[in-house]
């Protein structure tokens, strides 16, 4: 039953008097009693009158009462409010406190009452999130010695309710304890690290058995001390080779260490002063056991083919590098290239051409590798293409070469549309002198193809061609001139490099050593060695490095414009935009270390759209760990990195603020 009374003003009995007298006046004027009719009529009008006024009076006593109710609603709103279990505030556009309840005081405390923004005791408090989103959930908020945390539903209130601007109502929902237990299951989550000695091999020649068995212990013993702070352990799997397992919860210690036992395993010198390095892969939050140990062994891929002497943290979405100071190791054994090479024949044989490519701006290198394996496919009966869409300055001099002494190679030459038209189900395409597919010639072949090959001598980073059918990154190699050289020997004995061929092969050499002064092991002089017995000629080789008087100019205001920063870098730049500006920038690092006291130097050149740096050091300063920081990459001695930007002073200061960063981590400073 409905016990809802409607309010005695707004009930109007008037109508049916209304109804009445004019069923009346009709029936009297039917029956010709007309006297009487009127007599109705003027009753009906005194009625309409009086009906009218009440009218009047209703409306009047309905707005009283609609005030009076919205006061009572009001009045129970602010109550339920002030005093509702969940604290609640109303903040506005910039975290100004405008009203908060019982429940939000007793949370803050007294001092509330002398707090005018929120950001006071909830620092970086997300502001812009609510303008942005005007209603939604603000997630695991902390508020500071509480030890609580809350996730924060509001909506905004209308423009100009409490001030200037949008004021928003928060509703704080304390979520400490699902908090609590999310972050202790983050805590105790396992975490993989596989270890292994990178230079094991090379170091045991040089000792006898019982030494190399003792240090081997040794970085067992160090290993096994950073697993017991750990809450963890560690298993010897193979001679060199150690699994440990560590809870996530000390990650963030280790790896603010820059994970310290690596220089702890370099510290144990062996007779002769020989050490061990270690290279680490870690695998963090994956979904299994099984998906940890893949990332764990994908880091520790990256740690090898960067190098080693480093540490590899691999999560779902991020590789962060730690350490990789060490120059490279120079393998001793070419039992590696014997095997790399006799893939590679078996791969091409296989398919139905070969498309090859290197990195986009071409250098000496990456075109030096590509016309020798170019030499290695047409050995092996097979159409081959190099993908070229531009010929820069840096190559001119060799393509003015190619058009004299082999006019062949031009129509080897090819644009990434074309090569897009050549390729089927067995087309093979090998990738040089780079392992990230946005850097290639063309990355939208990578895409288009299931068989590549992949030669590079670059530490490896964070971007990385997936799935190469074969990969071979060598970073101790001064360049990939010196692995395609390698590969050559043993591809077949009746390969024979013609001159121009030799010569390509070794300008790449000769690019990346800088006329072998940097990165040159022994290796090195016999790649060399087997091209001047291809008749490669140095003579001819440096004049594919001839420069116009012009560049040597540019040269020498790099080194007018250079500035000293930190007392051992020399940092410069080339404003204008020209063809040759990046390989003039690249020359200009190498002359600026020619400077007495300078170990790193830096050449910022404008670009169309960004600005590039090229970066040299002279060993003891790891350059490419700075270009990384900066989104580039490179060698130890040797790098280069893109800036976004078109202002140079922001690219300087962007750089500058890197440099010092390196220095503060590695204490240089």
């Amino acid at each position: 039953m409905d016990n809802k009374k409607t309010p005695n003003f707004l009930r109007d009995d008037s109508l049916v008097y209304l109804a009445l007298n004019t069923f009346t006046i009709l029936v009297l004027l039917i029956n010709g009693m007309y006297i009487y009719a009127a007599a109705a009529a003027l009753i009906l009008a005194i009625i309409a009158a009086v009906a009218f006024r009440r009218q009047l009076q209703r409306e009047k006593d309905l707005k009283k009462y609609i005030i009076d109710y919205t006061k009572n609603i009001e009045n129970l709103s602010v109550n339920s409010f002030y005093y509702s279990p969940i604290p609640i505030s109303i903040i506005g556009p910039f975290g100004q406190i405008f009203w908060f309840n019982k429940k939000f005081k007793e949370l803050v405390g007294d001092e509330i009452d002398n707090i005018e923004n929120i950001d006071e005791f909830i620092r970086g408090f997300p502001v812009k999130t609510m303008a942005d989103n005007r209603e939604g959930t603000i997630n695991s908020v902390e508020i500071a010695d509480s030890g609580k945390t809350f996730n924060i539903m509001y909506y905004s209130l209308e423009e100009g309710r409490f001030g200037e601007g949008i004021s928003y109502v928060c509703y704080w929902n304390e979520n400490t304890a699902f908090a609590n237990l999310k972050a202790k299951y983050n805590d105790e989550r396992p975490v993989a690290m596989l270890v292994q000695i990178d230079n094991y091999d090379e170091i045991s020649e040089k000792l006898d058995k019982g030494e190399k068995s003792a240090m081997t212990a040794e970085v067992e013993k160090i290993l096994n001390r950073y697993a017991s702070e750990m809450n963890g352990f560690v298993l010897r799997y193979d001679t060199a080779r150690f699994l440990m397992m560590i809870e996530n919860g000390f990650l963030e210690s280790l790896e603010s260490r820059k994970f310290s036992m690596l220089e702890d395993v370099k510290a144990l010198k062996g007779a002769g002063d020989f050490n061990f390095t270690l290279s680490v892969g870690t695998g963090v939050l994956a979904k299994n056991l099984t998906q940890l140990l893949e990332y764990a062994k994908g880091a520790l891929d990256v740690a090898l083919g960067r190098g080693g002497d480093q540490a590899v943290v691999k999560r779902i979405n991020s590789v962060k590098f730690y350490g990789g100071k060490s120059k490279a190791v120079e393998k001793r054994t070419k039992v590696k290239a014997r095997i790399i090479s006799y893939a590679l024949r078996q791969i091409m044989d296989q398919s139905s051409n070969v498309i090859i490519m290197g990195h986009r701006v071409g250098d000496m290198d990456s075109l030096g590798a590509s016309i020798g394996l170019y030499a290695m496919a047409r050995s092996r009966g097979k159409k081959a293409y190099i993908v070229l869409n531009t010929v820069n300055h840096a190559l001119k001099n060799m393509y003015e070469r190619m058009k004299h002494e082999e006019s062949h190679y031009l129509d080897a030459l090819i644009s990434t549309e074309t090569a897009m038209n050549m390729i089927d189900q067995n087309t093979l395409v090998v990738v040089l002198d780079t392992h990230r597919p946005s850097y290639t010639e063309a990355p939208e072949l990578l895409t288009k193809v299931d068989k590549i090959v992949l030669i590079d001598h670059h530490r490896r980073s964070e971007e990385y061609i997936e799935n190469p059918l074969l990969d071979y990154i060598e970073p101790y190699a001064s360049s990939t001139c010196e692995l395609i050289s390698e590969l050559v020997q043993y591809m077949e004995d009746h390969i024979k490099l013609t001159k121009f061929e030799a010569d390509a092969l070794l300008a790449g050499i000769v690019l990346d050593t800088n006329s072998f002064t940097f990165k040159t092991g022994v290796r090195t002089f016999e790649a060399a060695s087997f091209l001047r017995r291809n008749n490669a000629d140095t003579t001819d080789v440096k004049e594919l490095f001839n420069e116009s008087l012009e560049s040597m100019k540019r040269k020498t205001e790099i080194i007018e414009r250079s500035e000293i920063v930190f007392d051992d870098a020399a940092v410069s730049y080339i404003d204008e935009i020209s063809e040759d500006s990046n390989v003039i920038a690249a020359q200009g690092a190498d002359e600026l270390l020619t400077i007495k006291d300078i170990k790193m130097s830096f050449v910022l050149v404008r670009n169309k759209d960004y600005i590039n740096i090229s970066a040299r050091s002279t060993g003891p300063i790891n350059v490419q760990v700075i270009m990384e920081s900066l989104g580039g990459g490179g060698h130890l001695n040797m790098a280069g990195a893109q800036i976004p930007t078109h202002d140079m002073d922001e690219a300087k200061y962007k750089l500058i603020e890197a440099i010092s960063h390196y220095k503060k981590e590695n204490k240089e400073e």
